[in-house]
């Protein structure tokens, strides 16, 4: 009897102890599941086996005297273990975010009104180029090769509040430094804020991209070749700094910027007192707006048409600064640009043609106008799984544009062909080796024309703009001709 007394509170204490332990265990892993949010059922489950079989090695040896007060105290401090692992996990819940990757690295908050995506890219290029030399000239003909960093970039972007409220900051560093230099040669690209409303409507501050030039608002890791065209170089306004208005309402996009002027980057106000207004229409005819956000087209898989165009008009109020803009020094500008993009599975193709005409004030000059055209036309075709090749010719020229005595032949004229092709090692877009040859058919002019020698001394002599900001090409030595050039370049985005 007295085994029986002595033998039934130990009884009833190993149930009473596994009891506990079960609930207390089974409560735990409840809050934290609750608490993680993203775990698995399985995962949970797996933990509530793992108690049950503690529960049954219990039950199976309570004759046996093993549940000893340091044991005891061992299943007490497991269960107050766990608990305090759930409390500090639900203590978290309310700083939940939502970390992940799709098209670059993202953190959001679980209700969507905060968003922060990342991605960069890198770009790096070996180049090769061959220019000849005139009889007699002791400059000119030289073979130059050499590496680079092209491009490395910084994209930061998402919304702030609402996703009507987006913004964008791009930190980058490129060719544009020079050697040695003591000062930083890290810079900002991109940095706006744009609100977009119901009705499609949109306006956007800041520094960004003027929308004039197709070729120059599809991003440097969408481009077909290497580098974008030397009519590009000449007529772009790149990253300038102003106020825009847009309207997104299928199939019409268009958008109207008040702006600083072409290639403001990082430009303060009074600095070169210009204003400018830029104005970009385009129109789906077929695929959606977003397919065109790139030349290569890798991955279309249906039909697509778009045309463009845009309008250009500067002026410059600051007379003691020289502005070159469209392949002329000039004090005001205007001009325009037509395009057609179009694609299908496996081929690509896109042209444009862009005027510029500028006028110098100078009192010297009696034409104080001088206009300069260009065109580009190219198109690609995938030959193999992830292999694409490609051709493009650019077209240019300026008017009156002519060189001096002692570099006779110079005509602002431009005729390149380059060739050359896209590979896509492990298949897709992140990851791109791209390789081309250029050849030129005409001399490459750049800087100002000596029209003022000789018997035209009296008209604006325009100012060449072909090579240059990372193309590879480089200016030609009076009239030779036959420059050639080889880029391979290859990029990575993450």
């Amino acid at each position: 009897m007295a085994d029986m007394v002595l033998s039934f509170p130990f009884h009833y204490r190993v149930h009473m102890i596994a009891s506990k332990f079960l609930f207390i265990s089974l409560m735990a892993v409840l809050l934290c599941g609750i608490a993680r949010g993203s775990e698995s059922h399985d995962v949970i489950e797996a933990q509530i086996d793992a108690i049950w079989d503690q529960v049954e090695k219990m039950e199976a040896a309570r004759d046996e005297d093993w549940l000893t007060r340091e044991r005891t105290e061992d299943i007490r401090n497991i269960a107050l273990n766990v608990l305090a692992d759930a409390d500090t996990r639900s203590s978290l819940q309310g700083v939940n975010t939502i970390i992940g990757y799709e098209d670059g690295y993202f953190v959001s908050t679980p209700d969507n009104r905060f968003l922060l995506k990342f991605r960069g890219q890198l770009q790096f290029r070996w180049i090769l180029d061959h220019r000849n030399r005139m009889p007699g000239q002791t400059e000119g003909k030289e073979d130059t090769e050499q590496f680079e960093l092209r491009r490395s970039k910084l994209h930061f972007h998402g919304h702030l509040f609402d996703p009507s409220i987006s913004y964008r900051l791009t930190l980058a560093t490129n060719t544009r430094t020079l050697a040695y230099s003591s000062e930083s040669n890290v810079f900002i690209e991109n940095a706006f804020i744009q609100k977009r409303f119901d009705n499609g409507m949109f306006f956007r501050l800041g520094q960004y991209k003027g929308p004039y030039l197709r070729e120059e608002i599809v991003p440097s890791a969408y481009q077909l070749a290497v580098e974008r065209s030397m009519v590009n170089h000449a007529f772009t306004y790149a990253w300038t700094q102003g106020l825009e208005l847009g309207w997104d309402v299928a199939p019409f996009h268009l958008r109207a910027m008040y702006n600083d002027g072409p290639r403001q980057l990082n430009v303060g106000a009074y600095r070169t007192r210009m204003r400018s207004i830029l104005a970009r229409a385009e129109l789906v005819l077929a695929g959606e707006h977003a397919d065109f956000d790139t030349l290569t087209n890798k991955d279309a898989d249906e039909f697509g048409l778009m045309l463009g165009a845009g309008f250009q008009w500067y002026m410059l109020k600051n007379s003691e600064r020289e502005w070159v803009y469209a392949n002329a020094e000039a004090e005001r500008s205007l001009g325009f640009t037509v395009d057609l993009s179009m694609f299908d599975k496996g081929w690509t193709a896109f042209t444009y043609f862009v005027l510029g005409n500028g006028r110098n004030g100078a009192l010297d000059l009696d034409q104080d106008t001088i206009g300069s055209w260009g065109w580009i036309g190219q198109g690609g075709v995938i030959v193999a799984e992830n292999v694409q090749l490609y051709g493009r010719y650019e077209l240019g020229d300026i008017s009156d544009y002519r060189g001096s005595l002692q570099l006779p032949g110079e005509t602002g004229h431009l005729s390149t062909l380059t060739v050359g092709f896209n590979w896509w090692p492990i298949g897709i877009q992140d990851v791109k080796l791209t390789c081309d040859f250029g050849y030129s058919f005409s001399n490459l002019a750049q800087g100002p024309g000596a029209n003022r020698e000789g018997g035209n001394p009296d008209t604006n002599p325009g100012v060449a703009f072909w090579p240059g900001r990372g193309n590879g090409w480089r200016p030609d030595y009076g009239n030779q001709s036959g420059q050639w050039l080889i880029r391979a370049q290859l990029q990575y985005e993450f």
